[in-house]
């Protein structure tokens, strides 16, 4: 009896291992994750109606009357895509977007004579401005700095001038075009540098208001096709037209950059306390 207990016993134990070895089984895959774009924890912003704009130093240009560097202040107008659109605070340099050697024609040009020994250029990517702002402007204002890595080159390079549409774009803080009246939201002050270089000379336009505070005109990208004219910003922010040939309109330069490379030391982002970068490397692929 004893015996055959012990064999119902292993029969038992042997019966439900051998039906496990027939059972299929079907393993699922884990989840893969959707892939979610890298928030950049960073406190730098578009305008903000109730709180105004944002303000950067990055880099150093020429900035005293004898030419000595200082800091460079940007002004934060637009973030989208962690890429910050800034220009800067100042008109801190003067371009010739299409140069010319011979005096007699600049002297014509002046006058309004003999336009027709220019060429005719259908938009700013045709003068030199572009390649002075990447061979002239750029490697003084970052030279070997690694944080212009975090400049973004769209196409028209890291440095370049916005369009008269942008000067008047609500969302950048500017108020809407209105190509004769004052408007002080595009008014920019000049540097020393720049003033000791009598911008604009020939008109002797640049204004001073009772604070002190002076502006000037600088140039935009926006071409009138066939006129040999530029439209700048004027004196007073309005906007106007001026020959690509003039000597003595200043630069306000654009840029973007990518928030993704740099991260914040210092500063509140006031004008009076400007956020103080380093570069930070790529973190996003």
């Amino acid at each position: 009896m004893s015996r055959l207990l012990s064999l119902l016993l292993v029969f038992l134990l042997l019966v439900p291992a051998a039906l496990a070895e027939d059972v299929l089984t079907i393993q699922i895959p884990a989840a893969t994750p959707e892939k979610v774009e890298e928030v950049v924890d960073t406190p730098i912003r578009s305008w903000d109606k109730e709180a105004g704009w944002q303000y950067l130093q990055v880099g150093e240009y020429m900035y005293e009357k004898d030419g000595a560097m200082a800091p460079v202040l940007w002004r934060v107008l637009f973030v989208e895509d962690n890429k910050a659109l800034m220009i800067t605070e100042y008109v801190i340099d003067l371009c010739q977007p299409y140069p010319m050697d011979n005096k007699k024609d600049y002297d014509y040009y002046k006058e309004y004579k003999h336009k027709s020994r220019l060429p005719k250029l259908e938009s700013v990517e045709e003068t030199e401005m572009p390649q002075w702002f990447a061979t002239v402007m750029y490697p003084v204002l970052i030279g070997e700095d690694p944080i212009g890595e975090a400049f973004v080159d769209s196409g028209s390079g890291k440095l370049f001038t916005m369009p008269t549409e942008e000067w008047a774009r609500t969302d950048y803080g500017f108020t809407k075009k209105n190509s004769t009246q004052p408007n002080k939201s595009r008014i920019a002050q000049v540097t020393p540098y720049v003033k000791d270089k009598k911008m604009y000379d020939w008109s002797t336009k640049m204004t001073t208001y009772e604070d002190g505070y002076v502006g000037s005109c600088y140039w935009t990208s926006t071409m009138r096709p066939g006129e040999r004219r530029l439209q700048i910003v004027g004196i007073n922010g309005h906007l106007s037209w001026a020959g690509w040939i003039r000597p003595n309109v200043g630069v306000r330069p654009a840029a973007r950059l990518d928030l993704t490379k740099v991260e914040v030391v210092s500063g509140s982002g006031d004008v009076n306390d400007p956020f103080i970068l380093r570069y930070a490397g790529s973190t996003v692929d």
